[in-house]
């Protein structure tokens, strides 16, 4: 499994290799049942569903609020708890969005290898290979990331002996006895894990289909830039290359219209949450936190970046990939071919012109300028909470 991060030892490999991460991920927790899934599988995915989608994102939200007026928790508690929260709020949606639409992106498999069946160079199949192997590095990435976090969350609590998150659980007192303290420390080290594991799935599949789909992208301009130059090809092999060039671009296109409406609402939820989540991490860091818990909130702030951040760059670098395509179909030697090569390539040429930009629920543009002005945003939000006089106040 390792070699599809490292990328040693693949030769050859498929665009759809790009997604095994991802779709064993999704086997893990419980939302893309194997073909031959049994009782227990079922139970599996109903308990940890339920406590990860339902239950975690209510019981997280109220009981941080309910022990912070009770005076359970210090301030410093709650807002490392209200951080984490804010992000469940969009988990449901983003868990419902992709689980409604695996079907969906399983179907797109079959057209990404006619796509792959058409390149025999050996430097177009490196670019696959490295689209394969870059896909499932993404996923990995994500993981390690998120698991850095949770491994600097829960360690400090745990030689305090204290309860990682002490989530509330409703007619549950973790101080009753040492058998509840245990429990307590069970369920909050599950309910984090699998959280986060959810978490890695939903915010990287978007940066693997984009990047794989910018490939393809890629390899069709290389492809269209070497029109008419082989001299060994008649000018109706030329055209039926050019012909076939025109569709795999319709395919292109194809795959974007199945995909953008999935990562448009996830994205979108990320997007209205991540910067209330950011300001509330500054401000436990800045004003708050102790050394450890600072530590800890770097690096949740750095994931709440990084939920958003690779499939905004991506989506940017397909918008460039696209643009590249129109100059290709110019560049290409269609002066030396015939009139019916012309009349396709003008064809061809009127719908390239447009230029491909992915968009958050028909309201905001997926790319960096986008991530940036929302990152400034919350860096706004929290210099209006600075002058209001909290950071004295503590």
């Amino acid at each position: 499994m390792f070699e599809l991060i490292t990328g040693r030892g693949i030769r050859n490999a498929a665009s759809k290799d790009a997604f095994i991460y991802f779709f064993k991920g999704c086997t893990i927790v419980g939302i893309s049942p194997p073909k031959y899934a049994g009782p227990l599988y079922y139970m599996w995915s109903f308990l940890v569903n339920t406590i990860c989608i339902v239950i975690g994102p209510i019981t997280a939200t109220v009981g941080f609020v309910i022990k912070y007026m009770q005076n359970i928790i210090t301030t410093v508690q709650f807002l490392s708890g209200l951080q984490a929260s804010l992000n469940l709020i969009g988990l449901p949606v983003k868990c419902l969005t992709v689980t409604s639409a695996l079907n969906r992106l399983r179907g797109m498999e079959p057209t990404l290898a006619a796509l792959d069946a058409r390149y025999t160079r050996p430097e177009d199949m490196a670019l696959i290979r490295k689209a394969a192997v870059m896909g499932n590095r993404l996923v990995f990435f994500f993981g390690m990331s998120y698991l850095m976090y949770m491994l600097f969350t829960v360690i400090p609590p745990l030689i305090n002996g204290k309860a990682p998150l002490s989530v509330w659980i409703p007619f549950y007192d973790e101080h009753q006895s040492t058998m509840h303290f245990f429990g307590q420390i069970v369920y909050d080290l599950f309910l984090m894990g699998f959280v986060l594991f959810h978490q890695v799935l939903y915010d990287s599949y978007g940066s693997v289909y984009i990047y794989v789909i910018s490939t393809h992208l890629q390899l069709l301009v290389r492809r269209v830039g070497r029109l008419g130059t082989d001299a060994t090809k008649s000018k109706d092999d030329n055209l039926n290359e050019l012909v076939d060039c025109v569709v795999t671009h319709q395919q292109i296109l194809e795959l974007l219209a199945t995909i953008e409406p999935i990562i448009s609402k996830t994205i979108f939820t990320q997007f209205l949450i991540i910067s209330s989540i950011l300001c509330v991490t500054m401000v436990n860091m800045f004003f708050f936190a102790d050394r450890s818990t600072q530590i800890a909130s770097t690096l949740y702030f750095l994931c709440v970046l990084l939920q958003t951040s690779p499939c905004c760059y991506f989506a940017t670098e397909l918008k460039a990939d696209s643009e590249k395509l129109p100059l290709a179909i110019f560049h290409c030697n269609w002066p030396e071919q015939d009139r019916r090569f012309r009349k396709v390539i003008l064809y061809f040429m009127h719908h390239a012109q447009l230029s491909i930009e992915l968009m958050a629920m028909q309201l905001f543009p997926i790319n960096v300028a986008t991530n940036i002005s929302l990152a400034k945003f919350s860096f706004t939000l929290f210099t209006f909470i600075k002058e209001m006089g909290i950071g004295q106040e503590a």
